[in-house]
């Protein structure tokens, strides 16, 4: 069973399009490494991950659940299981300052 799943995940900003057929499996003890340059997603697909950004198709799944089927309080609830550190000092465009701050 994949620990994290991305399923045909479409996700653009306008006529921005960051993904269009994003497939990933990552099963529990592989480790995996993003790189690309600026603006080519990896941000995104976090965001995605944690249920910042909602996409615009598709499903993620965290150890078989679909993120997007979860209440609030159990969004919450996994985000705890997640770090996320910024190359510099950053605040998540997606949320106010006191969620930025709470997070």
């Amino acid at each position: 069973m994949s620990f994290i799943e991305f399923k045909n995940i479409r996700k653009a900003f306008g006529n921005n399009v960051i993904y269009t057929d994003l497939s990933l499996e990552i099963k529990k003890g592989e480790t995996l490494t993003i790189i690309g340059g600026s603006g080519t997603g990896k941000s995104v697909m976090l965001k995605l991950l944690l249920c910042l950004l909602d996409p615009d198709a598709g499903e993620i799944y965290l150890d078989g659940v679909n993120l997007f089927n979860l209440s609030s309080r159990e969004v919450i609830k996994m985000r705890k299981r997640f770090g996320m550190l910024f190359q510099g000092a950053a605040l998540f465009d997606s949320m106010n300052v006191a969620d930025n701050v709470s997070y």
